[in-house]
């Protein structure tokens, strides 16, 4: 190997990479939407300045979900965890003047919001600190794609739990 870099091959490796450019991607996606919001008039966004701080904050996870591509480009685990751990917390810092000005329902219909609310952060914090120290990478990896997995095993159930039973 060049320069004495060791490549790791693990299985948990080889499927952090696609994980963590697919969060990336998505959250491009969530971060356009958050801006798109504000000239959209959509009814359910913070109004006034919390709309505005939900724009700012997604420019900046679209930004660093961009940078995010590049470093998975240059095969930089390490960093590219680092910023898909900041895009994540930027999209979560977008939701909350939502969530203060409409609080969280955890009697509500939709029962996995708040849980959402609470664990995003708690990830990214923790996928960003793993990272961070680089003591296991591929782990910190993992915990920051994390909610992009449960949501691809949530999409892939309701698949086949349609093409069982149909509509």
């Amino acid at each position: 190997m060049a320069g004495g870099e060791q490549q790791n091959t693990t299985l948990a490796a080889r499927v952090a990479w696609p994980l963590l450019v697919l969060t990336a991607a998505l959250q491009v996606y969530i971060g356009l939407s958050s801006v798109a919001y504000v000239f959209m008039g959509v009814p359910n966004q913070a109004s006034g300045f919390g709309g505005w701080v939900q724009a700012a904050m997604g420019v900046l996870q679209v930004a660093a979900a961009v940078i995010a591509f590049l470093l998975a480009a240059r095969r930089d685990l390490r960093d590219t965890t680092l910023t898909v751990a900041a895009s994540l917390m930027l999209g979560w810092l977008s939701t909350v003047p939502f969530t203060l000005e409409q609080g969280l329902n955890f009697h509500g219909d939709d029962k996995f919001t708040p849980v959402y609310f609470v664990i995003s952060p708690v990830l990214a914090i923790a996928a960003a600190t793993l990272a961070w120290r680089n003591v296991h990478p591929v782990a910190a990896a993992l915990i920051a794609s994390a909610m992009t997995f449960i949501g691809i095993l949530i999409v892939i159930a309701f698949s086949v739990i349609i093409a069982i039973y149909g509509f």
